[in-house]
């Protein structure tokens, strides 16, 4: 079976989509059922990116404990960025790529199509889509207006263009067959992986990096993500805040993440618990570094309003530490039972939570060996293995 993949949401920093995208795009042409794979990326066929570590090593060719690290982006990527959120440069974008993509794909003999992010151009292959979530429906007042009026015109297309939908969790398949009418049979959900990086490391193996950034294994709690509303931070920093003043001298609240759309009220806040003395700010830190700060904290925190998936519950999980989230979207099916689950929009609920989930030694020594059980469900060749039945149903449909 040939597979051309669409790539590009592979590009730095490598998280989320990127990553699902980076996956499938290394782990396919591995599977014994995939005669070749092509890949397509504005319109134009691609070389998949040589991508090193910070050892040099090629991420293609690495072995499975480092992980990949994008580089940062240059004066063009930058430019393509801010030119991409103004309305009639997006506009120009969403009509031309789809017309040479369709060019292109429709000179490919006995192959399938597969978007990786919501994309399905005009083609006569047989195609698949991957639809993460669908919080530009349910919360558009989280995105720019440029990306809603894109997306709530690409994704329906999308969906009609496609024999299978993919989605990352059971979740946001029914949120997915509700919006679109659409059958148990017509929507796939296939669970993401995590990187073999992320696992428990002695004290020994975390002390010295840690202390770089001030902090000692067990000595902190953790949140990473892009800075942004719907990860709920600002309740998360009300809650942590009515924690004893000696539990946050403890285990203060260590934040990892770049700032994203609509993040000055937050950052604002961040601000206002760092001249407290109890929150540290990382920003953007080295992906390299992530499994050691997963590994190094006491509980990680990840109260988020709404989630496709949300991997990094499943990278804490795996690095052997306890875990607290939202009891509402697709986080409590990826906990299954090994998390402390919270009402996302109940600061008191949230903050009952961490009580528990900081001093409770019981509830913890539960939770990590749940976590790391679970964990090892969720891996990436089983993401793949899962992908190639999916394109198998639909190669064996035409």
């Amino acid at each position: 079976m040939n597979v051309v993949l669409s790539i590009e949401a592979i590009h730095p920093p490598l998280a989320g989509i990127g990553r699902y995208a980076w996956e499938l795009a290394t782990r396919l042409p591995l599977h014994s059922e995939i005669d070749a794979i092509r890949y397509l990326s504005d319109g134009l066929w691609r070389d998949l990116p040589r991508i090193e570590s910070d050892n040099g090593q090629l991420v293609n060719e690495a072995p499975a404990t480092i992980l990949p690290e994008m580089p940062k982006l240059n004066y063009k990527g930058r430019l393509r960025q801010r030119l991409g959120r103004l309305s009639p440069v997006s506009n120009v974008y969403s009509k031309l790529v789809p017309f040479i993509a369709s060019y292109k794909l429709n000179t490919v003999k006995n192959g399938i199509f597969h978007g990786p992010n919501y994309f399905v151009p005009k083609t006569k292959l047989p195609s698949v889509v991957t639809i993460h979530d669908l919080s530009i429906y349910r919360y558009p007042q989280w995105h720019p207006r440029t990306r809603i009026e894109r997306m709530r015109s690409a994704i329906p297309e999308s969906v009609k263009r496609s024999d299978l939908v993919l989605t990352d969790s059971i979740a946001t398949k029914i949120e997915v067959m509700h919006e679109f009418n659409l059958s148990n049979e017509q929507v796939c959900a296939i669970p993401l992986g995590v990187d073999e990086s992320f696992h428990s490391r002695t004290e020994q193996d975390l002390r010295s990096i840690l202390a770089r950034f001030g902090l000692r294994p067990g000595g902190y709690s953790f949140f990473v993500s892009t800075i942004e509303p719907r990860k709920n931070l600002l309740n998360l920093l009300a809650a942590y805040r009515k924690l004893p003043t000696a539990m946050r001298s403890v285990w203060p609240l260590v934040l990892v993440g770049g700032a994203g759309w609509q993040s000055d009220e937050i950052h604002a806040e961040i601000e206002r618990a760092k001249n407290e003395g109890w929150l540290k700010y990382l920003g953007f830190v080295d992906q390299q570094l992530l499994p050691v700060f997963y590994a190094g904290c006491r509980l990680f925190t990840y109260p988020s309003w709404y989630e496709g998936f949300g991997l990094p519950i499943a990278e804490a999980m795996a690095s052997g530490v306890p875990v607290l989230t939202s009891n509402c979207s697709s986080m409590p099916e990826v906990a299954a039972g090994a998390a402390m689950l919270v009402e996302p929009g109940d600061v008191i609920s949230i903050y009952e939570g961490l009580m528990q989930a900081l001093d409770d030694d019981g509830w913890r020594a539960i939770a990590i060996d749940r976590g790391q059980k679970r964990a090892s469900e969720l891996t990436w060749n089983a993401c793949v293995q899962k992908t190639v039945v999916a394109y198998q149903s639909v190669h064996k449909s035409r």
